[in-house]
Order: structure tokens, then sequence, then C-alpha cells
């Protein structure tokens, strides 16, 4: 069944106006949350219903697209660190997202830009996904709800001689931390957070695909965050910080005098091949958080800093005109073992030491595992048009960072694993289209607690395993008729 496009109608001389599908969605986890909360929504326990729908008007030189959110969540208290101390807050990620029920009210995927062939500038507070991930991108994803800012790119692929290319620059302002850490008052009281500083975030994404090589598709992307109060309207860097250097010695230390006036980098790249008589795309994407002090510096160490990406979407055709579709990700943020001999290494992806986490309304922006986490996913599904029936696996390294940097394994403790696994489901019933997912969780030494170790009943009291559900229901309703 094919996808039906939305209600419009025209009113004359090119102008068109429509209903922009409403989508409800309604999430559930017992015991404790689930890394997985896109649009808005939270990592949280219990019950959470979000709702997105809105209208949009369009000519030949603008659109607006009105779509508000409302996301409303149990955010029920759960058994989480006693162990973390100073790890969280460089992250800006807490437990729990304040003390009662969770309640937001959003511009959500509302934009408005003028647009001018494949270009357009405007406002807009959608959210962005940069690079070719299917479950997490290394820059900006929809993990976290997204964020006021003015864009300036692309709307679709402009086309040259040497094939298309697609770029977006943005600048606007994420939320900053407004939520404690953990779910302790005694932890918060003793945890090294920093001050609730506004932000200001300049990002650069742009992207390649040459004529001479079907299907590949190369590029790279850029952000730089700041405080707002150290940015000055005089300075074409502090506006635009993306052109800043990208070595040490071309720029001098990240922090700027002695106001704590720092600049936060993240670069990556990326690649994407599909080749459609194999029924095949391959990616992988390949970031750095922290400037290298020159380009020796960068070849003799490339792995510092870094997180990366690797994937794959393979479709089978049956007879009958259906298909299998096995696809798969791992991500990894853990920093490399050159953490034990490099000084100011022990950050992971995502956070730095003057500005915080990579956040927007204290989730981040990009890869939503959790701080130095790591994982791998896999799906196997009987797909036809939008219909899917298949099966969902998982295997997680929750705070793998910590587990290094912490030395846990010297003192004998075994690594927290998480392995999920359940049914996923998506059919189209005319207008409304239902997509939804039971996930399995088995955390195997939650929070690093077990019987063995030299710190028994001290830091981690006993073994710990524990099961929780996880249940997401999605429904799109298409204003078609």
């Amino acid at each position: 069944m094919a996808f039906q496009k939305p209600w419009i109608k025209e009113i004359g001389h090119g102008t068109k106006y429509g209903i922009i599908p409403t989508r409800i969605s309604v999430f559930g986890n017992t015991v404790r949350p689930y890394w997985y909360s896109p649009n808005g929504m939270i990592p949280g326990k219990g019950m959470q219903f979000y709702i997105s729908g809105g209208g949009f008007i369009s000519k030949k030189y603008f659109s607006i697209d009105f779509q508000p959110e409302i996301n409303i969540a149990q955010n029920l208290r759960y058994q989480g660190s006693t162990v973390l101390l100073n790890v969280f807050p460089n992250g800006e990620n807490p437990e729990r997202f304040g003390d009662e029920f969770y309640t937001r009210i959003g511009l959500g995927q509302s934009k408005i830009v003028g647009k001018l062939g494949a270009f357009e500038l405007g406002l807009s507070n959608r959210n962005l996904w940069w690079g070719p991930g299917q479950w997490n991108a290394l820059t900006f994803s929809n993990n976290a709800p997204g964020f006021f800012h003015g864009v300036l790119g692309t709307h679709r692929p402009a086309k040259t001689f040497f094939g298309s290319f697609e770029f977006q620059m943005i600048s606007g302002f994420p939320e900053s931390k407004k939520y404690h850490t953990y779910q302790d008052s005694v932890l918060n009281s003793r945890s090294r957070i920093k001050p609730n500083r506004n932000r200001y975030l300049n990002a650069l994404n742009f992207s390649i695909s040459p004529k001479w090589i079907s299907g590949l598709s190369i590029g790279a992307a850029r952000t730089v965050q700041t405080f707002t109060d150290s940015v000055s309207v005089k300075n074409f860097i502090d506006i635009f910080p993306v052109f800043w250097g990208v070595t040490k010695q071309s720029v001098g230390s990240d922090l700027v005098g002695k106001s704590d006036r720092g600049r936060d980098q993240q670069i990556t790249v990326f690649f994407r091949q599909v080749i459609p008589k194999a029924g095949l795309e391959f990616y992988g994407e390949f970031g750095r958080r922290d400037h290298a002090l020159n380009m020796r510096d960068l070849i003799l160490s490339p792995a510092h800093s870094r997180a990366y990406l690797l994937g794959f979407n393979k479709l089978f055709q049956l007879p009958n005109l259906k298909l299998i579709q096995i696809r798969g990700e791992m991500t990894q943020q853990s920093q490399s073992v050159n953490w034990i001999v490099r000084a100011a290494s022990t950050t992971p992806w995502h956070t730095n030491g003057t500005i915080g986490g990579f956040t927007s309304w204290d989730q981040a922006m990009g890869v939503g595992l959790g701080m130095g986490s790591n994982a791998q996913m896999l799906e196997i599904s009987l797909v036809e048009d939008l219909n899917k029936l298949g099966l969902y696996l998982e295997r997680k390294a929750p705070f793998a960072d910590f587990y290094d940097t912490a030395d846990l394994a010297k003192n004998g403790y075994e690594p927290w694993i998480d392995f999920t696994a359940g049914p996923v489901f998506d059919h189209q019933w005319k207008n409304l289209i239902f997509s939804g997912r039971m996930l399995f969780t088995y955390a195997s030494n939650y929070y690093w607690s077990q019987e063995l170790g030299s710190q028994k009943n001290v830091d981690f009291p006993q073994k710990n395993n524990l099961f929780s559900t996880s249940t997401q229901v999605n429904l799109i309703y298409l204003f078609n008729k």
C-alpha cells in the first residue's frame, strides 16, 4: 500500500495549504527507562503521551509549517545511580526530569522559510538529522526536542556539473540544564554542577554525490557551541565559529582569557553507498570532539576523543513482491585505549569540561544511548509497502567509559550489559498508520552491582540483574480527503 499524501488544497496562483498528518505516541517503560525517546519524549519510567500535528501553507518562494507538540510523562522514580558521582554532570544528562509529572509544550517541527531554487533561508524549530545513521547520528538526531534556530541551506539536492550537493548551516540556542543530575539529594549536593548559562550553537553540514560514482554520498559536519554571554556580534568568528581553525595551534587554547569563554566543537565525516541492483546500502560516520594540536597530532593519535558508527540495510526480494529486510548498526562512543596515556581524554562523546553536554532540554542532540555508551542493533523484518513484521535485537554497554576510567575490571567487576529483544509491527489501514514494538530488556550487572570485587558491600553491595519492558505505539492519521 503506497504512502498517501496529506490533505492539500490549492488556493490559486500556486498557493497551497493543507493539514500535516497527526501523530500520537504512547510509550510505557517498566522498572527503568529505555534509551529510545524520540521527538521530545524523555527516557523516563512509566507511561508517556506525545501528540504532534498542524498545518502548512506554501508558494513557490516560501513555506510555513506550524506543527506544535505536547508531551506528558509520568516520570516515576526508579533504581538509579549511587556510584556515578562526578561523571554525569559534564554531560548534563539527568537521571530523572524533575520530581513530578513531566509536561512540555513546544513549537515542535514548525518552520518558516523563503525559497529560491534548491536553497532556503528562514527560522525553524525542527529536529535535524545529519549523517547516514538509521538509529543514531553523531551530530544531530531526533533524540532531543528541537530548538529555535536560523537556517540557511538546501531543501533538496542542488545539481551541478559534478553531480549534486546539499548543505545546511544553522545558528541557534539550545535549552540549557534545568534538572538535578541524580535522584538523591545528597549526591546532588556533592556533584560538580556547572552554572546554568545560556548557550549559542553554530553548525554546518555539507555532502556531495559525485555523478561518476553512482549511489555514493560523502560529507562532513561541524558543530561549535559556546556561552551566549561570550559572543560579540562585532566578531565574525563569534557568530560563525564553524569557520574557526580546526587545530589548537591555529586558534590557541579552547579557553579564551579568564572568563570561562569556551568553545566546544565536534567534527564528523561520513559516507553512504547505495547499490540499488543488490538492494544494499552501507554507511559509516566518524567524529572527533577535541581539537588536535596539529596535523602531526591528528596522524599519530586519530582515535583520541573519537566516536563512530557503522551500519547497513539489505533487501531480499520474495516472489510475492514482499521483501525481507535485514538492517543493522553499531555505535561506539567510549574512548579508545589512548585515554590511559593521554591527559584530559577521559570524557566521552557529547561532553566538554567547560560548556557541558551537547544537549537540548537536557537530552543529547545526537546519540541518545547515554554518556560513553556503546550499542549494536539488528532488525530482521518482512516488509510490504509500509507494512512490516519483524524482530529487533540489541546489545548495549551503558556508560562503558566509566567502567574503563574507574578501572572497575581491575577490582573484579564485570561490565553492565543490556540485552534487548522484541517484535516490531507496522501497518497501514487506509488513513491510519500504526507502528509499534514491545521490547524486553535483561540488564546483567545493573550499575555493575555484583558479588565479586574488592569493593563488595561498599560501592556495589550485591549482584543486581533487572528485567524490564518497553512498549512503544505510534499512530499517524493522514488527512487526505
